[in-house]
């Protein structure tokens, strides 16, 4: 499989680009970056024998197979359609689109172009998640009732110098979609309706620096998504209540990725506490030892992206499809919508404005 990366910032350098040159029977042919020294760089870092400015000369290449979008992500729609009209399968940066229009027209441009499509929502890969995933599907909860989530990182000086990431979706569109993912993969149910309280609390960012998205399913679960920039930690934690149980996984980010859910029935009693404290300790010394627990979310871009490149071989279902990655933008774009707007959106109301070009 011959790849060719898009973009050659923070997300690239860091994630991207090494878990593609790990992986056996991958072959990274070139870079595009319009900053002309950071293609460069990249290139010479991972080996790479072209580099180009122009993204559309590298997808020209018949030679690729694959490309990885990581540009800044107001770009998405653009790159992604050119590069399905060139026959290249598409590996995205999450989120797919900043709107539901935009990433509809990518879902359209691959189809028409007969080319797989993959988004890089690599939380559902976490140990812990696909623990709380299991459990959920063997019916440990009953039927659930209410998810709790809080996606809470730094204003994002620390992951790269770029500002593309301040644009008005701000968090929302930055740590928002790896939780807004989370729970509607946990809830598995269609979208009714959101309701979002928030914006720019300090008044002089001019963009989502804090927001609350309500969500009502049409199971009837109902779920809340706490997302921030301002808090000053680094924290993601779901809590999910059934009529049968509850499970939470709660504590700082590399923690959550390693650290088993603590699933309760009726009241805890302090040797459930116990028990649940060995559990934590002997897995946290085990991820320290092996080194894993310092990677934190770059552990398992290797995984999915071994696992699509997968499905394209063998003509299964991808690890993260674009009708997947669709309904998280429908809920960002429904939660932009009712911030602005003050009230609760009915998430139909985004794909009857793109009738015209889903047919």
């Amino acid at each position: 499989m011959r790849v060719g990366v898009i973009g050659c910032g923070a997300i690239a350098t860091r994630a991207h680009l090494p878990a593609f040159k790990s992986l056996p029977n991958v072959e990274l042919q070139a870079v595009a970056d319009v900053n002309e020294k950071m293609a460069r760089t990249a290139a010479k870092k991972f080996g790479i024998p072209n580099s180009y400015t122009d993204y559309k000369k590298m997808l020209r290449d018949p030679s690729i197979d694959l490309v990885s979008i990581c540009t800044p992500s107001p770009t998405h729609t653009e790159v992604a359609i050119e590069a399905a009209k060139n026959g290249k399968h598409l590996f995205i940066e999450k989120p797919l689109a900043l709107t539901v229009r935009g990433a509809q027209m990518i879902l359209n441009m691959a189809k028409e172009n007969n080319v797989k499509l993959c988004v890089v929502h690599n939380y559902r890969y976490f140990p812990a998640m696909k623990e709380v995933k299991r459990r959920i599907d063997l019916g440990n909860l009953g039927r659930i009732v209410t998810i709790q989530g809080i996606a809470h990182t730094r204003i994002p000086l620390q992951w790269t110098a770029s500002t593309w990431l301040y644009h008005k979706g701000g968090a929302l569109d930055d740590f928002g979609p790896h939780l807004i993912d989370s729970i509607l993969w946990l809830v598995n149910s269609k979208i009714e309706k959101v309701c979002a309280f928030g914006g720019d609390f300090l008044g002089k960012m001019n963009c989502t620096n804090y927001i609350q998205i309500l969500m009502r399913f049409e199971n009837r679960t109902v779920a809340t998504a706490d997302i921030s920039w301002l808090t000053g930690r680094i924290t993601f934690a779901l809590n999910v209540h059934g009529t049968g149980g509850y499970i939470s996984i709660e504590s700082d980010l590399k923690n959550f990725f390693f650290n088993d859910p603590i699933e309760t029935h009726g009241l805890p009693t302090p040797l459930d506490d116990l028990r649940n404290l060995s559990k934590k300790t002997i897995s946290l010394t085990k991820k320290t030892i092996s080194g894993k627990f310092f990677k934190g979310a770059l552990a398992f871009y290797g995984t999915i992206i071994k696992e699509f490149i997968n499905s394209i071989e063998k003509g299964t279902k991808v690890p993260v499809s674009g009708e997947e990655a669709l309904q998280v933008v429908a809920v960002s774009e429904a939660a932009k919508l009712s911030l602005a707007e003050d009230r609760s959106v009915a998430v139909k109301e985004l794909f009857v404005k793109t009738k015209n070009i889903t047919g």
